[in-house]
């Protein structure tokens, strides 16, 4: 019972702080934020690591031209030491109507196998793109990952990405539905590809 508050907490947090947490400072004209996506990563003698996951786009439009998409994560899990993850690497991109225009890794494998527990922190992985063009602004990501001694190799969580943001020509924020594709859980990398 506890662990599903704490885990419910989480998810409000991960839902508040994309709310009110921006990249940097100044005037976004357009912003917009997948729903919150969980995951719980089965360790082999191990506690379980639940992760929570967000996509997020923020433009100031065709005046800065800076686009900017961000994967926030918060996870929580008792920690026995010894090590969690061989991989975990969170991929955050700015695309346009489905083409990437900004790529970016973060590597936090070795913050999951030395923290013991960041329950309530958010870590944000930002990929950035400045353009003039206008609408179709989503933000994506993934995370690769693989789990230490499951002998199963890598695998990917593919993340729901943003609505789509545009500038109306009065400068006002607009929003188009999503064409992003669902998430995908536990699809292992194929090793022919």
């Amino acid at each position: 019972m506890a662990r599903t508050i704490a885990r419910i907490a989480a998810i409000g947090t991960l839902f508040i702080a994309s709310l009110t947490i921006t990249p940097t400072t100044g005037a976004w004209a357009a912003s917009a934020c997948s729903s919150p996506q969980e995951k719980t990563f089965s360790l082999p003698g191990k506690p379980d690591v639940w992760v929570g996951a967000e996509m997020c786009i923020y433009t100031r439009g065709t005046g800065n031209n800076q686009k900017t998409g961000m994967l926030s994560i918060n996870w929580s899990g008792s920690f026995l030491g010894g090590k969690r993850f061989d991989k975990f690497i969170a991929e955050a991109r700015v695309e346009r109507n489905d083409i990437i225009y900004g790529n970016e890794q973060c590597d936090w494998t070795s913050d999951l196998n030395s923290i013991s527990d960041s329950e309530g922190v958010m870590w944000d992985c930002y990929a950035y793109y400045s353009s003039s063009l206008n609408g179709g602004w989503t933000a994506d990501g993934r995370i690769i990952y693989n789990i230490n001694n499951d002998g199963k190799g890598d695998y990917v969580w593919n993340l729901t990405g943003s609505p789509r943001v545009a500038i109306a020509p009065d400068g006002t924020e607009t929003l188009e539905p999503s064409a992003e594709a669902p998430s995908v859980e536990e699809a292992p990398d194929d090793p022919t590809s």
